[in-house]
Parts: C-alpha cells; sequence; structure tokens
C-alpha cells in the first residue's frame, strides 16, 4: 500500500510543480510582451528587443531551441515556443496537460472542485479555436497568459479550500514553492545580468549604482513576480535595484522571494517526515531521522537566508551566489525523490494491499 500512496504523493507533487511552472512561465512572456513593445521600431530598439527575448529563453532554459543557424527568437516565435508547442515539454499548454494527467490517476483522491477546474482548463487550452486566437496577435497573446496566470489562482484557491491539511497537501506545497524558488532565482539572475550590462566587470555594487539611472525594467522585474505592489508598500524611496533583489532574494515576508519559498519547502517536509508513515515503504519514513538529506539540505539554506545581508550575496558575488542557490534546489529536488518516492513498478500485491 505504501508503494501506491508514494505515487500518489509523487502527483501532487509534480501537479505543484507543472501549475507554477507554467504561471511563472506565463507571467515572465506577459512581462516581457509589455516591456518590449514600448521600444520603438529602430534598429538599436529592435536588438533591445531581441536581448529581452533571448533572456526569456534562458529563464526557462530553452534557448537551444532557437540555435543560430535556425529561427529568430522574437515576439511571434518565442511565445509560440513557450506557451503551445507540442515539442517543448515545459510549454504552458504541456505543463497544464501534465498536471492534469496527474491529477487523474488519483482523481478519486481529490475534491471534485479541484479536479474539475484544472481538467475543464486544460480541455479549454487545448480547443484549436482557443489556440488561434491567443496566436493572433501580442494583445492576445497576453491575455491568454493572463488566464493562466488567473487559472493558478484560481486553482490554488480551491485546493487551500477544500483539501485536508494532511500529507498530500505538503507534498503539494513542497513541489510548488520548490519551483517557485527556482524560477525567482534564475528571474533574477538572468535579468541582472541583462540589465546591468557590461557594467558588472566593474562589480556588482557598481554595476546595481549604474542600473539605477533607468528604474523601469526593475520595475518589469517586480511586476514578473507579482512583487510590484508589495515593493512600493514596503519601499518609500522609489524603485532602486540594490532593494529590487534584497526584497526578492531575502525578504521574509514576500510571497514570491526565494527565502520564503524555501522557508515553505522546509515547513512543508518537516510535517511530511514528522507526521507521515513511510511513504517509499521504509519505516520510519527517512525525513523522520537525521539521515534525511532533503531535510539537511533545505534546512541548511533556509537557515543561512535568515542571518544573509545583501553585501554577503555581493561579496561572493550576485551571479555565482544565485547559481548557487538554483543547484541547491535542484538537488533538494533528487533528494526529494529519491527519499519519499518510489521508483519501481506496482505489483498486483501493492495494488490489492
Amino acid at each position: 500500500m505504501r508503494a501506491v500512496l508514494s505515487r500518489m504523493a509523487e502527483s501532487l507533487y509534480w501537479i505543484g510543480r507543472y501549475v507554477e511552472r507554467a504561471e511563472q512561465t506565463a507571467r515572465l512572456t506577459e512581462a516581457t510582451f509589455r516591456h518590449t513593445v514600448v521600444m520603438g521600431s529602430t534598429t538599436e530598439a529592435e536588438a533591445r528587443r531581441q536581448r529581452h527575448w533571448a533572456a526569456l529563453l534562458d529563464i526557462v532554459g530553452e534557448h537551444s531551441a532557437f540555435p543560430p543557424e535556425g529561427p529568430e527568437g522574437d515576439e511571434e516565435t518565442v511565445p509560440a515556443h513557450l506557451i503551445f508547442s507540442s515539442e517543448n515539454g515545459n510549454s504552458i499548454v504541456e505543463c497544464i496537460a501534465r498536471a492534469r494527467d496527474n491529477a487523474h490517476t488519483m482523481r478519486h483522491q481529490l475534491a471534485t472542485e479541484m479536479w474539475e477546474a484544472l481538467n475543464r482548463f486544460h480541455l479549454d487550452v487545448q480547443r484549436p479555436g482557443r489556440r488561434r486566437r491567443a496566436a493572433s496577435g501580442a494583445e492576445s497573446t497576453t491575455r491568454f497568459c493572463r488566464s493562466i496566470v488567473d487559472f493558478s489562482q484560481l486553482l490554488q484557491g480551491v485546493t487551500d479550500s477544500t483539501m485536508p491539511r494532511e500529507e498530500g497537501w505538503y507534498f503539494l506545497q513542497a513541489g510548488k514553492f520548490l519551483e517557485r524558488a527556482e524560477w525567482t532565482a534564475r528571474t533574477i539572475d538572468v535579468n541582472y545580468r541583462l540589465l546591468v550590462g557590461a557594467n558588472v566587470e566593474r562589480g556588482d555594487r557598481h554595476a546595481l549604482a549604474a542600473a539605477a539611472d533607468d528604474p523601469q525594467p526593475w520595475g518589469t522585474l517586480l511586476r514578473s513576480l507579482s512583487s510590484y505592489e508589495s515593493y512600493h508598500r514596503i519601499q518609500s524611496r522609489g524603485i532602486r535595484p540594490t532593494a529590487v533583489i534584497e526584497l526578492l532574494i531575502l525578504s521574509a515576508v514576500l510571497p514570491r522571494s526565494i527565502r520564503f519559498s524555501i522557508g515553505k519547502v522546509e515547513a512543508a517536509l518537516a510535517h511530511i517526515s514528522e507526521q507521515a508513515p513511510g511513504y517509499n515503504g521504509s519505516e520510519p519514513m527517512p525525513g523522520a531521522s537525521t539521515e534525511s538529506e532533503a531535510r539537511r539540505e533545505v534546512g541548511r539554506l533556509h537557515a543561512e537566508f535568515a542571518y544573509q545581508r545583501l553585501d554577503d550575496l555581493l561579496d561572493q558575488g550576485l551571479h555565482e551566489s544565485l547559481l548557487d542557490i538554483q543547484r541547491r534546489c535542484y538537488r533538494i529536488g533528487d533528494r526529494v525523490e529519491d527519499e519519499f518516492f518510489a521508483h519501481r513498478p506496482l505489483t498486483a500485491q501493492d495494488v490489492m494491499a
């Protein structure tokens, strides 16, 4: 029976990751559209626009889909690849489909409202007419991206109001917030290098000071991470690059900051390992002891965030710091899968136990 439970836990974990991935892709695509559409039509503006679409490909890890000898990455080809492409396993429609497939395998364990919301939206984005309208222009594409964000928020609301706070809930939260931490780290890293340009060679502090002359792209970064209004509630001196980066990495109260997200992952794993039965067929559950590498890794990272300051990250090098965070998030994900999920075929005895 534990192997069956392990697969349910894994399905919930990946539902959390896939829905969050779809939402983040939609947010960044919409933000890139709105930022680049006002750049004008000069040769210099077109080059800047190309750099922003290339940066989006870097964030989502799809730069290889547009090799130099292939099609140019622009406001037509990049959104089509990131939103609709069946060849891109991380496109928005593919992420929604995978979340729905995971939910289908455990439909009887989900609240009817949660299943219906996910299944209905999956069927909606698969309709050819919906796709044609969404791809008909920049405004239509941004509206489609906004509908993805709205769906994700709706699903989270339905989940919050219908799902018992048991092990399955915490696996869903662990997947969602680990995905969010990774995306926030990549988004900050790529945008930082894009916005400071060659100034980074003179050091992070100099680069950030020079970038303060143009606050508009930093506002776009905040909007892409749904943090623009929160920033202005916390900061009263306008948009400053150092304050933006500090908020998005180290804030303990901003829901999309890296520190906040890692804290949620730690809390979820603590609950699972301390109060749940053995999901991977062992007694006691690995996370219940100090031998759990997943808990150790996430706990160490969260503890470091509690005492870090922006100066610490700048001393290490901002790019290097963010790369280190990403690598550690990947390791946490690997440990979670190794320790909590069963990776062997089910037998008849497992299913019937």
